[in-house]
């Protein structure tokens, strides 16, 4: 395991993630100072996820072919400075266009980052992909406090600092991306060399697996987007302590996260993931059914925790189905996996709007529950590594 390279592709997810953290917080400002609805606020969701959950598994098959790490340098970039123009907009379909391109700078980077953590992790890689995934979720984690103090302090406009960020950060990967592109053409040499001993791509595996990744996407999407809301509906919640209930359940995610990685390399992969899903179950039906918000509190910690804890063994699990073809599988299991949720979270806002925020939660446990279905029916894992 190179510690320094995953350190390098870690902090540049955690840079990439802050920005599409940054979404589910700054709704309720939305809802407060646009006057938008729940259907119109999830819709922001769906334009910052559409795009990039059509095109990843594309950039992810050229991640396969050609990958290079300006890739990563130009998604940061582009994910940067489009939520960073956020703040600047009155207009609800410039809003939706800017969350749009956000989105594809993130559907960009993650399958080429993905696929450089996977080479830099060695043998250990349910550890080596935790290492990676806590950037990521490190900025989901810090996003709500971020927005909450920016605009405190220097209102929506004060979202255009994102911007600067992203082009320091896509700077630094390009001044590094001499050494990063050489260290990965060694080791996709080395698969190359290999890769007549690997056994085929296990498709029929990457199917069934794509069922519980879609219906854990939409638990990890949708808890964000709803979770401050009913916290705000119900418990009467200030917007800011509705960001600090989301920071509190990335902060158990990435608790999880961890867990689950290094638990997998030890007792499987497939084992973690079904308890994981199971643990879900419980968890949600009871959100709507407590009345004691710090009672609540507890519940979304530890939902938190289980829901992250299959995070990376999922991604381990679908690179070792397909492992000919890493960048596609990453660009799946990582990125689409992550965004696909937003394309429901439309479909739950109209719930919302007509239903209740109680009948959220009910679908997202009939959700879980269709994803621990889904575990069941997974193959054996390849025991080969990729590298």
């Amino acid at each position: 395991m190179q510690k320094k390279r995953l350190l390098l592709a870690s902090f540049s997810h955690f840079m990439c993630d802050l920005n599409t953290g940054a979404l589910p917080a700054l709704l309720p400002f939305f809802v407060s100072i646009h006057g938008l609805s729940y259907s119109a606020v999830s819709a922001l969701m769906l334009a910052n996820t559409s795009l990039a959950s059509v095109v990843q598994p594309l950039f992810g098959l050229l991640a396969d072919r050609h990958c290079r790490m300006w890739y990563m340098s130009l998604g940061i970039l582009v994910a940067g400075v489009g939520m960073g123009a956020v703040g600047f907009l009155d207009s609800y379909p410039l809003l939706f266009c800017a969350v749009g391109v956000s989105g594809l700078g993130t559907a960009l980077f993650h399958p080429a980052a993905m696929r450089f953590a996977t080479l830099a992790s060695g043998s250990r890689q349910g550890t080596g992909t935790s290492f990676f995934s806590v950037g990521g979720n490190a900025g989901f984690l810090l996003a709500p406090i971020c927005v909450v103090a920016i605009i405190e302090h220097s209102g929506l406009t004060g979202l255009g600092i994102l911007a600067p960020l992203a082009i320091l950060i896509a700077l630094l990967l390009l001044f590094e991306s001499r050494s990063l592109d050489r260290h990965q053409k060694e080791q996709e040499k080395k698969l190359r060399q290999d890769i007549h001993e690997m056994p085929r791509n296990d498709w029929k595996g990457f199917v069934r697996l794509l069922g519980a990744i879609f219906c854990r996407s939409v638990l990890m999407m949708c808890l964000r987007v709803f979770v401050p809301l009913y916290w705000i509906a119900f418990y009467a919640q200030t917007t800011a302590q509705a960001a600090m209930i989301l920071t509190a359940f990335g902060l158990a995610g990435i608790c999880g996260n961890l867990a689950g990685g290094v638990l997998a390399d030890r007792f499987g992969y497939n084992r973690v993931i079904r308890i994981s899903y199971f643990l879900v179950i419980p968890l949600i039906f009871l959100v709507p059914h407590v009345a004691n918000v710090w009672l609540s509190n507890i519940i979304i910690v530890v939902l938190g925790f289980v829901l992250y804890a299959s995070f990376s063994p999922v991604v381990v699990v679908g690179q070792r189905y397909l492992a000919k073809n890493l960048g596609f599988a990453s660009g799946v299991t990582l990125g689409l996996g992550i965004s696909f949720g937003g394309l429901v979270a439309p479909l739950l806002g109209y719930l919302a709007d007509t239903q209740g925020l109680v009948c959220v939660f009910y679908a997202l446990g009939a959700c879980a529950v269709c994803g621990f279905l889904f575990t069941l029916l997974l193959l054996p894992v390849p025991k080969r590594q990729p590298v």
